[in-house]
Order: structure tokens, then sequence, then C-alpha cells
């Protein structure tokens, strides 16, 4: 399919309390989470990002030279930038703050242009454009379902998954409830089990390696696998 069918949503709204440090800005191999996740995705027309706060995130893509793009092109409070190389990238406010992962799903698909996204979270250094094209093929290639969610690390990985756009009306009516009223948050489990999902195993995606891309860098001993990992194959 098409870069243009296509969107990439990066979740990055967290604290990042066990880490101390703003996940998806942390340098690995001379290069931040989010430089080498835009770059495994360079095939996408199409990208958001969903943050908690937007200001941190334009200032460290501005140090990598990205420009301010057009004004008005998404939400209140987002900002488009642009890439040396021209790319366009539009960074998005979670509608509802410290709601965990789902509102940035929310507001990245409502923010989405293609009709499957792939949604990652923000501190996966070693997802490849061979993962993401399978993913969102896969879903492609099957109009009954909502989602593919590969299952590595012992269980599912909505944060590194596709879906289908309009899911993310399904997304905000979860983050608006708690919102308004003592439920507790939603979590991306909750969300999964209202969909129609396929999930995928690691046996079934052929020629990739799984279990690394969908490691993140929550933890000090999880930033030193990856620094280990980005010296013997960068």
């Amino acid at each position: 399919m098409s870069g243009t069918d296509r969107s990439l949503v990066v979740v990055a709204g967290g604290r990042s309390r066990r880490l101390g440090r703003n996940k998806p800005l942390v340098e690995i191999g001379g290069r931040t989470v989010l430089s080498r996740i835009l770059e495994a995705t360079a095939q996408f027309a199409d990208a958001v990002l969903a943050v908690r706060e937007v200001p941190p995130f334009q200032r460290a893509l501005a140090a990598e030279a990205w420009e301010p793009g057009a004004e008005g092109a998404g939400p209140p409070g987002s900002v488009t930038l642009r890439s040396p190389t021209g790319r366009a990238l539009l960074v998005v406010p979670d509608p509802v703050p410290d709601l965990g992962p789902i509102a940035g799903v929310a507001s990245g698909l409502a923010a989405a242009h293609g009709a499957i996204c792939v949604v990652l979270a923000g501190d996966l250094p070693f997802v490849t454009p061979d993962l993401v094209d399978r993913l969102s093929g896969e879903l492609a290639g099957d109009a009954e379902l909502d989602a593919v969610v590969p299952r590595a690390r012992g269980r599912a990985q909505p944060l590194c998954a596709a879906y289908r756009r309009e899911v993310g009306r399904l997304a905000a009516r979860l983050v608006a409830r708690p919102a308004a009223s003592v439920d507790p948050s939603p979590s991306m489990m909750s969300f999964l089990e209202r969909l129609r999902v396929r999930y995928v195993s690691a046996e079934e995606l052929t020629g990739i390696d799984l279990e690394t891309m969908v490691r993140g860098v929550d933890s000090r001993a999880d930033l030193e696998w990856a620094e280990r990992r980005a010296a013997l194959s960068d």
C-alpha cells in the first residue's frame, strides 16, 4: 500500500518517571529515539506525534533543524514542523493529561489522515520499516479487522500495532468518560477488548526480531541494553 494511505502516530505523552528523562528524546548511538522512529517510518507520508506538552518536543526537533510548518493544520495547541528533507510532522497535545497512552492514541488518530495508522510508543528505538509495513499490510488485507497487534515479551503490544483511523472515535469516547466522572482511566487493553483484533506472533512475522523491536527504554537497564545493541548494529 502507498504511503498516502497510511499514517504514523507516535504516542509520547508519558512522564518517564522510571527513567527520569523524556524517553523519546534520549540519545542512543548519537540519535534520539524519536529520530530513530521517524527514520524507520520515512515511507509514511503523514506523521503525528501525540505528546503531553508540545514545547519540549518542538525545541528538541528545532535543534535537529526541523522548522515551523503550515499554521492551523491541527487542533488547538498543536504545531506543524518540517524536516530538512521536507517531511511534515504534526505535534498534538493530549486532550486530557495523565490518562495514559489511550489519550495519545485518541488525539493522534483524530489528527491523522491515512485510513490505516501504525501507532508506536515513543520509546521504541529499534522499530524497522519492515515491521511497520508488515503490520499495516496485514490490516489492509482484511477489511473485517480494526487492528493488528503483535504479541511479544509475554503480552500484547498495543503501542506497536496497526489500527484503522476510525477507531480513534472510540478512543476519544473512552478518554472523555473518565474526564467527566470518577471512573478509572481506560487502559489500552480495555480499548483492544472493544475492537476486532488479529494478534500476530513473532513466528508469523518471519525475518523480524519482534522481541527487540517492542522493547522500550523504560528504565536505566533498558537504556544500557539499547546502547549496547546500537553499538553492535548501527
